[in-house]
């Protein structure tokens, strides 16, 4: 089902410009193929879309290849594929740093054959400091940049060339509020997943967001190896610690469903807010599926998380709907 960009659990902070789309990864070319340089551009790239997505946007000329690559079936169907989207914003995505390099991503064979097609003055680093792509979106009817933008944003965001991101402006970033984004299957969600367990294990975490967790994993993970399962659950919990605390620093701790405020009703010097409301997953199917975010959470009250869980059973025990099946609403 589409969603708007406004829908994002975040802004749109940035925008990628190439003329190769990206599918599961997003790179960028450090000044040398050393160490200091590549971790510059990280840090760079990393500060140009802080916390937020990114938007893609496919220039209107296409690259050039490697002298003997001008026929290469793969640089030719490229070239053909690139007139369909060329001038036009694609996708958003959700970018994440790594310790891992592009050819680890994407295996030595791939990386190398890119090398020998693109890379430039003997440097075999072109797009070597690579983003996953942990969450993505196609944007529905991939329009035009020009006309989203207008002749003013457009020229800002494009007339030069950049090897880094291009950072939004306010303005820029209300321009593409209403695009409607089509989710898709983020095939890199797996490195966002697997580099945040770390992170998880060598976190505490309050034990009580540990035990709803555990609660709301328990049928979902079934079926996954023990050690696999307890690296996601781990995972799961390090999040929801972090949704619990940023709903304190925000002072917003009610039932996101029926709204009940525990400081309204007790004297909060005696019993705690916290402690009268539970952390809820809202998707456990989705944990070790696809990359979860604060945004699968919710603050629920006892009760409310009680019939959350009841109405979770009774969806979970119906027959998938078979084709030519209709709802009857009223």
């Amino acid at each position: 089902m589409p969603i708007r960009v406004r829908d994002l659990p975040a802004p749109v902070t940035a925008c990628k410009s190439d003329w190769l789309p990206g599918t599961s990864w997003i790179g960028f070319t450090p000044t040398d193929d050393d160490l200091t340089a590549r971790n510059k551009c990280q840090s760079t790239i990393r500060r140009q879309f802080q916390k937020g997505y990114v938007i893609e946007y496919i220039t209107e000329k296409f690259g050039d290849p490697n002298p003997g690559f001008e026929s290469s079936p793969e640089y030719l169907t490229e070239r053909k594929n690139h007139k369909n989207v060329a001038g036009r914003f694609i996708a958003v995505h959700k970018l994440r740093a790594t310790s891992r390099p592009l050819e680890v991503i994407l295996g030595a064979k791939r990386f190398n054959n890119i090398q020998d097609m693109w890379a430039q003055d003997g440097k075999r680093n072109r797009w070597s400091v690579a983003f996953p792509i942990i969450e993505s979106y196609e944007i529905e009817g991939r329009p035009e940049a020009k006309v989203v933008l207008g002749d003013a944003a457009y020229r800002r965001l494009f007339a030069h060339s950049s090897a880094t991101l291009r950072p939004m402006n306010d303005i820029e970033r209300a321009a593409i509020q209403d695009l409607k984004l089509i989710p898709v299957v983020a095939k890199n969600a797996w490195i966002g997943i697997e580099d945040e367990v770390l992170l998880a294990e060598q976190s505490e975490i309050d034990p009580r967001v540990k035990r709803n967790i555990d609660i709301d994993l328990k049928s979902a993970l079934e079926g996954m190896r023990t050690e696999r399962r307890n690296k996601i659950r781990q995972r799961a919990a390090w999040i929801a610690n972090d949704f619990i605390k940023e709903r304190q620093r925000s002072n917003t701790l009610f039932c996101d469903d029926c709204h009940f405020e525990p400081s309204t009703r007790v004297d909060t010097k005696i019993v705690r807010p916290r402690s009268l409301l539970d952390v809820h997953h809202k998707d456990p199917l989705a944990e070790g599926v696809r990359y979860t975010n604060m945004a699968d959470f919710s603050l629920l009250c006892p009760t409310c998380h009680r019939i959350a869980h009841a109405l979770m059973r009774v969806m979970a025990s119906k027959p998938p709907m078979q084709a030519g099946d209709r709802e009857i609403t009223h």
